[in-house]
């Protein structure tokens, strides 16, 4: 390897550390750095000094060569620590959204109605001496399912991993119950089974609906989460920085959002 060489791979790890300054603890990225710089120093000395000292220079910098080589591998290792804690906290957060969905459709689960009681016959309907009584018939009718009980079984479907099912059912509380508490978070989780079926224009078009049509959701700040993923998917690395950002700017307070949209940004800025 030529000192040129040598020097270009001084130059990849002094980037590679920088890309993970973001990313791992401040005094593993601080130590790589003061060792490369070290590596570095010694390498331009070589360079400049070259000539009469040629033995001795080639055993340097072979020396400076294997120093590197670790370098790099202590850099890569800790690329790929970052990583899997950052898929990790990506489970975690949709960990947390399940288990804040479910318990808020337990919650809104109606108690059950009492059988009515029956009243009993009119005088009219009394059977008479010797005859047969005589039975009024009414229609019988069937009563709509409540806004709670359609979230609730759309949610199960969705748990389950039914999505397509649980489109239908989200899709139906919306349009019969359109200004019900539960609606912004029915279009939410219409988007979620969009999402995990691949459809991400469809998906996208439903998390614009919860943060444009429904000022007051609670998940407007997910929603805004969940573009950046959505176009990290479609290789928009733009919009997706765009909406990370937005979400630190808008809630400042949504400090587990907040954390990892962070992380996020620090992976597409790299």
């Amino acid at each position: 390897m030529t000192k040129r060489e040598t020097l270009g791979g001084v130059g990849i790890a002094l980037a590679l550390s920088l890309g993970l300054s973001a990313c791992a603890s401040p005094s593993d990225i601080s130590d790589l750095r003061a060792q490369l710089d070290s590596v570095s120093t010694r390498v331009s000395k070589l360079e400049r000094t070259g000539g009469g000292g040629a033995s001795s220079g080639g055993s340097q910098l072979a020396d400076m060569e294997t120093r590197l080589d670790n370098q790099k591998l202590r850099i890569a290792r800790l690329r790929d620590r970052v990583e899997r804690m950052n898929h990790r906290l990506d489970e975690l957060m949709n960990k947390i959204e399940t288990q804040n969905a479910k318990a808020a459709s337990q919650a809104s689960v109606p108690a059950p109605v009492p059988a009515p009681v029956k009243p009993p016959l009119p005088a009219s309907a009394a059977p008479a001496a010797g005859g047969t009584a005589v039975v009024m018939a009414k229609p019988s009718s069937m009563p709509s399912q409540s806004p709670d009980m359609i979230y609730h079984q759309a949610y199960a479907d969705y748990q389950q991993g039914h999505y397509e099912i649980a489109i239908k059912e989200f899709a139906s509380l919306v349009e019969q119950f359109p200004d019900s508490h539960l609606a912004s978070s029915a279009v939410f989780w219409e988007a979620q089974s969009h999402y995990n079926l691949k459809h991400y224009h469809r998906a996208l078009a439903l998390y614009d609906a919860v943060i444009h049509k429904y000022a007051d959701s609670p998940k407007k700040a997910t929603a805004y989460y969940k573009k950046g993923q959505v176009y990290e998917q479609l290789n928009n690395r733009k919009l997706a920085i765009h909406n990370y950002r937005r979400v630190l700017e808008l809630f400042p307070l949504e400090q587990q959002l907040d954390d990892l949209a962070k992380r996020r940004l620090s992976r597409l800025d790299e």
